[in-house]
């Protein structure tokens, strides 16, 4: 929004801030602040001619929480804080280790490597013996794992995209 002329609200001026790198195009103002700890891109509009920018307006969308986190952390930087916690939206670790499992099981089966020497090397800390291998327990646990890296590299790599929101999620109204 364009800065406001009331004294009750601050205002930042794109052109002032460190590091930042302004294009106006007529009425609209790209910014691409590079921040201590996070580059922040802003698009604001100057129905007025200022180029002050005093509000954020957020779609209320799916993925306004991202969004409003974001201007958080903006907010944050502009004072000279941290960005305090987590971003939201970061996958907790322990997915993030249960994607890199399941890729890189994907990728040793693509490799041609057997489920036992799979299983072996991403889940055992023995070797399987041949014959224990038909009643192993780690045996369907490959499978399932081989199973969710097969969904996937089949495009749900797409939902980490927009993690936490969900593309199959109906839109709420």
């Amino acid at each position: 929004m364009p800065a406001s002329t009331d004294s009750s609200h601050s205002s930042v001026l794109p052109r002032e801030l460190r590091n930042a790198s302004v294009w106006e195009q007529g009425e609209v103002v790209e910014v691409r602040w590079s921040a201590s700890t996070a580059t922040h891109r802003l698009i604001a509009e100057s129905g007025d001619g200022s180029l002050g920018i005093s509000a954020i307006v957020l779609p209320l969308d799916e993925a306004f929480e991202t969004r409003l986190d974001a201007a958080r952390q903006f907010w944050r930087a502009l004072n000279g804080r941290s960005p305090g916690g987590p971003v939201y939206g970061a996958l907790p670790q322990q997915t993030r280790n249960r994607h890199i499992l399941n890729l890189r099981a994907h990728d040793a089966r693509r490799a041609a490597a057997s489920y036992r020497m799979i299983t072996e090397v991403l889940l055992s800390r023995e070797p399987i013996v041949p014959r224990e291998w038909r009643d192993h327990h780690l045996r369907h646990k490959i499978r399932a794992v081989l199973r969710r890296a097969d969904r996937l590299v089949a495009g749900g790599y797409r939902d980490l995209l927009f993690y936490p929101h969900s593309r199959s999620q109906k839109t709420r109204r």
